[in-house]
């Protein structure tokens, strides 16, 4: 444990500087390969493309928050409504506005 305490303790700072820079560079160009051309990849590969096509086609704005401000809740309220007063083990729920 001496030895490598003493070995740690010789080495200048600008080395472990420059081993931290390079060790962040990597890491960057990493991230970039992982984005850039694995991730598409892997979206072709597993069939999110028609997904995300289809998300496209019906102009669905996937980024909401909340999906009330999405136009197609409107055709499917009356439905999630019925859905929840008539669920049987459910009760309490008169109306939902």
């Amino acid at each position: 444990m001496l030895t490598i305490q003493s070995f740690l303790s010789k080495q200048p700072n600008s080395w472990k500087k420059i081993n931290r820079l390079s060790m962040l560079i990597f890491s960057f160009i990493v991230l970039y390969i992982f984005v850039a051309f694995v991730s598409p990849f892997m979206s072709d590969v597993l069939g999110f493309s028609d997904a995300h096509q289809a998300i496209i086609d019906e102009n669905i704005d996937a980024g909401e928050w909340f999906y009330i401000f999405v136009d197609q809740m409107r055709d499917i309220e009356p439905r999630v409504q019925h859905t929840l007063q008539y669920t049987p083990g459910i009760t309490g729920i008169e109306e939902i506005n």
